[in-house]
């Protein structure tokens, strides 16, 4: 094994190092150290039978990229394909474990034994004798692959993936509701049959929602939407802000079956905008609320004012859109989402995103400063 630090999948844990240094060392015994080994067999024990039947090559290259990123030199972020196949390949050898008397010796070297034993040293110190732990204790977190799920993945939602889907096509999704969970992230790992029927690779309306925004600030940030935002040099107010996002979501949202109402009366007040899909297996409600990022009511209208509407209307999602101007408004705006994390069951249903529409600096400006700062240096 090479003592590279630098191999990185971007695992949520201080000891990412050591994790990707120990699942790149059971890639390579029980895949790809040895050209006789097939690795179809490995991917017929870990992926669902759907998956190996309809999507083998992939299967393929994401087990590959899982050997290749941990001994990388650049971060890399997994995918849900990724993350199911991880999982799955650590649920298959947690079980071979029972298998071997000598498990350990087989599948960590003595630099990884090394390094085990380095960090769990670290840790007991953390935790403190006093509270029970004994270094065996730390150092099994490591040696038993059952351990890894809690350092490794932000949550196992992929592994509910049939529940999900189920529920969403029966107009009845619970766990998705209750979970918080957008069945879009999931989409490369369900059967190809029904990502053939979402031609967009969007099943639910959020899905759908985001990727509209994302189009918006493309759009923005490298064509000509910016100037829309800007008359006289001085900012639109929230109304033409409005109108500009209604027609473009009119238009994007053609032949969908989306309704899309603005100033939608709900409850105490009006929505800003209502978009409402329902067709036989569909009964979605998004409801989108638009700020301005120096607006005095910034702050209420996410923690009270949408999050009542979100009650009253009994909606699916809701976005919460912040308008920036200025590279002020922007740092504001990004602190705001930093610090606002939901604190009710009905705030883990808003996505707060950014319309950046500050002013660009045309590219020749851009050189020019650029060979500005460059002779300033040379002098």
């Amino acid at each position: 094994m090479k003592g590279d630090k630098n191999r990185m999948i971007c695992f949520n844990t201080r000891y990412m190092e050591l994790y990707n240094q120990i699942i790149h060392n059971f890639l390579e015994i029980d895949v790809f150290g040895d050209e006789y080994i097939d690795i179809g067999d490995i991917i017929e024990d870990i992926v669902p039978k759907y998956l190996y039947r309809e999507q083998y090559s992939k299967c393929e290259k994401v087990l590959k990229e899982l050997y290749e990123w941990t001994e990388d030199k650049f971060y890399h972020d997994m995918t849900c394909f990724h993350e199911l196949m991880l999982s799955n390949y650590l649920d298959y050898l947690a079980e071979s474990r029972e298998d071997y008397e000598d498990f350990n010796n087989i599948y960590f070297d003595e630099e990884t034994q090394k390094k085990i034993r380095e960090v769990s040293k670290e840790k007991l110190k953390e935790y403190g004798e006093d509270d029970g732990f004994t270094l065996e204790d730390m150092e099994e977190d490591f040696y038993n692959p059952y351990c890894y799920a809690d350092e490794l993945f932000t949550d196992l939602d992929f592994k509910l993936i049939e529940q999900l889907y189920n529920e969403k096509k029966n107009n009845f999704p619970i766990i998705a509701k209750t979970m918080g969970i957008n069945l879009d992230f999931y989409f490369d790992i369900l059967p190809m049959d029904i990502q053939e029927k979402y031609k967009s690779k969007h099943i639910t309306l959020t899905g759908e929602v985001t990727e509209l925004l994302k189009f918006i600030q493309e759009r923005i940030t490298y064509g000509s939407l910016s100037k829309l935002f800007w008359e006289n040099d001085n900012p639109i107010n929230e109304e033409r802000i409005q109108i500009i996002l209604e027609n473009l979501m009119e238009a994007y949202f053609y032949s969908k079956g989306v309704d899309i109402t603005r100033e939608a009366l709900l409850g105490s007040g009006k929505v800003d905008f209502k978009l409402h899909r329902n067709n036989s297996e569909e009964n979605e409600k998004i409801l989108i609320e638009v700020k301005k990022a120096k607006s005095s009511y910034l702050k209420a209208g996410y923690e009270r004012q949408l999050t009542e509407y979100i009650k009253s209307s009994r909606c699916t999602n809701a976005f919460y859109l912040i308008a920036c101007f200025t590279d002020d408004e922007y740092e504001k705006a990004y602190n705001f989402i930093r610090n606002h994390i939901y604190t009710d069951n009905f705030q883990m249903y808003i996505n707060i995103e950014i319309v950046d529409v500050r002013k660009k600096i045309p590219a020749s400006k851009n050189i020019s400063k650029s060979r500005r700062v460059i002779r300033k240096k040379q002098k």
